[in-house]
């Protein structure tokens, strides 16, 4: 086969290698976003969970003091009554002080109730606000799940194409060349690349200044020094 006809084949694989590296990429970039998506739910929702949670604790608590609230003042009622005809001085002494101890309790339980509902109001909203948040991020990942899905798709059927149209270039290469280029398919990403600014786009490293005018001119068939892929010219057409 003449070279120049060899290196025209080379030129077709290295850009469907690229489209193909770019595409997988793609595919796997898309994975990442939507496994990164359902995590970032998962603590949206824990979130959420967390602050119902705490906002129903404070309302447990304010239903506790207010039954407790209820009970001292049911025994205060009783205390107060138990003051009519009392005459010894030193019971009445005892269930005045009772009374006042009962009234101090009475008086914390209720600052302690104010408290705690103001707290609990802004626990509603935290609550209100992380359950919006987290319905909110649901609709937007579920759109963006879709989106990265049907791209994927589309992709992965691209693939198929690539694999095929690769497979049919392969073919018409010598045997020489096509097993050096499989060997290379199954370590690294791409077997033929392109040059630019003197370097090969596979490793990076300069090619030597003729080998580099060669590839630029497409008079010479190149392989790349350090990582062997073969180095190509970008398609002219």
């Amino acid at each position: 086969m003449e070279n120049k006809i060899l290196i025209e084949l080379l030129v077709e694989i290295a850009e469907l290698e690229q489209l193909r590296m770019d595409a997988t990429n793609t595919i796997e970039r898309n994975d990442e976003i939507r496994f990164s998506l359902r995590d970032l739910q998962d603590e949206y929702e824990k979130d959420a969970a967390e602050a119902a949670a705490a906002n129903r604790g404070a309302q447990a608590t304010v239903r506790g003091l207010d039954n407790e609230i209820q009970q001292v003042e049911e025994l205060l009622k009783v205390k107060r009554d138990m003051e009519i005809g009392l005459t010894d001085r030193r019971q009445l002494r005892a269930l005045h002080e009772e009374i006042s101890g009962l009234e101090q309790r009475l008086q914390g339980l209720e600052e302690r109730t104010i408290d705690i509902l103001e707290k609990e109001e802004a626990l509603a909203g935290a609550a209100r606000d992380s359950v919006e948040e987290t319905v909110r991020h649901r609709a937007k990942s579920v759109q963006e799940e879709q989106e990265r899905g049907r791209q994927s798709t589309e992709l992965s059927g691209r693939l198929e194409n690539i694999d095929g149209e690769l497979k049919r270039l392969y073919g018409m290469l010598p045997d020489a060349h096509r097993r050096h280029l499989l060997r290379l398919r199954g370590k690294l990403d791409r077997s033929v690349v392109h040059l630019q600014d003197g370097a090969c786009l596979g490793c990076f490293n300069s090619l030597p200044v003729q080998q580099a005018l060669d590839v630029e001119q497409g008079r010479a068939l190149v392989r790349c020094p350090s990582c062997m892929r073969y180095v190509v010219h970008r398609n002219w057409n």
